[in-house]
């Protein structure tokens, strides 16, 4: 299986401007000739189907981390890489290979390529704020045609194309470094270290995705090195629980519990305890939202009220429950009223259950 090395929280300022957290995708955990796990392989366009595009780890010299991004082949060293190792002129599109483990909206993604082989062509690069095999973006590098090139494909087809005017250096057989630093609408893209243009791109549409890689053709061609550096996504539940945090002092504990799916349990997605994220929910959450009667419970110094959410249409979808501090006499109808704006504000913020998660 692959090893995912998730580091610390970076406090230094990175290229998004932003604290973020680096995501390093360590293939030598996987065994040789097999697919990382959290990795699915796909296509666009029509495969060779007797010789299908093939990913797997295979072990070579690749740059060291440290290395430069404009290094090439210079700090070799036996490492692991993945590759796409089937080469067939009768391919007629792109064999894609995309991680599964996260999707990313502000990112800055970094990968070593190289391109092995190719008799009809030797295009590879990384693919990012993808959906799946037929809607991405790609930056790629061509060995043939010495240029650098900027693809976004829209259901299965190319709508968009941006490639370097003159001839770039690269070579075959030598490592290049591509990188994408995506912030909301704006990216710019470097090869070897260079900005590709005089300035950044724009796109709209796309607000977030899976990254990946791309071959093109009969094209062979290994990556090494993925490094993600991203800010972790925070959905909407878990932000309106820290909105609730600054305005309602007396609250000791908030949780909302809901379900993307009707297949799912009921989980808590929002907490103001970290480490209740996910918890499942009780019998009794549950039946608040069945039943729309608001759960009740009383400590010595604190009560915790269990009140249903409602959409835009009145239908019970979630569950808010609150612990909050109590003033002296009071009783289940007062703790319910203090709980009311509480739910107010969150159901003023959605319109489904799904822009919870979003």
């Amino acid at each position: 299986m692959i090893r995912l090395v998730l580091a610390i929280l970076i406090t230094t300022t990175w290229p998004l401007g932003l604290a973020a957290e680096e995501l390093k995708l360590d293939f030598s955990q996987t065994k040789v000739g097999n697919l990382p796990k959290d990795f699915s392989a796909g296509f666009l366009g029509r495969d060779d189907p007797q010789n299908p595009a093939k990913w797997q780890i295979t072990e070579t010299k690749t740059p060291s981390s440290l290395a430069k991004e404009n290094s090439g082949n210079s700090n070799l060293s036996n490492h692991f890489a993945l590759k796409q190792t089937s080469s067939s002129f009768s391919r007629g599109g792109s064999p894609i290979c995309l991680f599964e483990g996260e999707e990313f909206r502000d990112l800055d993604f970094t990968v070593r390529v190289r391109i092995d082989g190719g008799a009809f062509k030797q295009l590879a690069g990384i693919v990012f704020r993808a959906k799946d095999s037929e809607n991405f973006h790609a930056l790629m590098i061509d060995a043939i045609e010495k240029k650098v090139m900027l693809i976004k494909v829209d259901e299965g087809k190319q709508v968009s194309t941006w490639n370097t005017l003159k001839e770039v250096s690269i070579s075959k057989n030598e490592w290049h470094t591509l990188r994408v630093v995506y912030k909301s609408n704006q990216f710019t893209c470097t090869h070897n270290g260079a900005n590709i243009n005089a300035g950044s791109f724009s796109d709209s549409e796309q607000s977030k995705g899976k990254v990946g890689f791309i071959t093109f053709g009969d094209t062979t061609a290994s990556f090494a090195r993925p490094k993600i550096t991203y800010k972790p996504q925070i959905i909407l539940a878990q932000r309106l629980i820290d909105s609730i945090k600054t305005k309602w002092e007396r609250v000791e504990n908030v949780q909302i519990f809901a379900r993307a799916d009707e297949s799912e349990p009921l989980r808590a997605v929002g907490s103001l305890a970290p480490e209740q994220l996910g918890e499942k929910a009780s019998e009794v959450t549950e039946g608040v939202i069945k039943t729309t009667q608001f759960g009740y419970a009383k400590e010595n110094k604190t009560v915790t009220v269990t009140a249903p959410v409602r959409d835009r249409n009145g239908e019970p979808v979630a569950a808010l429950k609150v612990k909050m501090r109590r003033f002296r006499g009071q009783t289940k109808k007062a703790s319910i009223v203090r709980t009311m704006p509480i739910v107010k504000h969150i159901e003023s913020r959605m319109r489904d259950v799904k822009d919870l998660f979003k």
